[in-house]
């Protein structure tokens, strides 16, 4: 297998995706689950549910994308 010095670049460029990818997750589900628990306190489901998930949505996909905004400008990940 190739060892070289790309592929380690390859592979830390596809750790850092594969951690984008799990925070945005983290971030949807950890708002819609505040959601649920709203919902359930307040007897409105699935409201909260629904609010919880697309600030969830907004807030992970704004965080990928400064991320990788910033990686950019260091030179490195995607467009480099």
């Amino acid at each position: 297998m190739d060892e070289g010095p790309g592929r380690k670049s390859q592979m830390a460029d596809a750790a850092g995706g594969l951690s984008l990818a799990f925070e945005f997750a983290g971030a949807v589900f950890l708002f819609w689950f505040l959601g649920r628990l709203v919902d359930n306190w307040l007897g409105i489901e699935p409201w909260a549910q629904v609010i919880g998930s697309l600030v969830g949505w907004g807030g992970g996909f704004a965080h990928v994308y400064y991320r990788t905004q910033q990686d950019v400008r260091k030179g490195g990940g995607a467009g480099a």
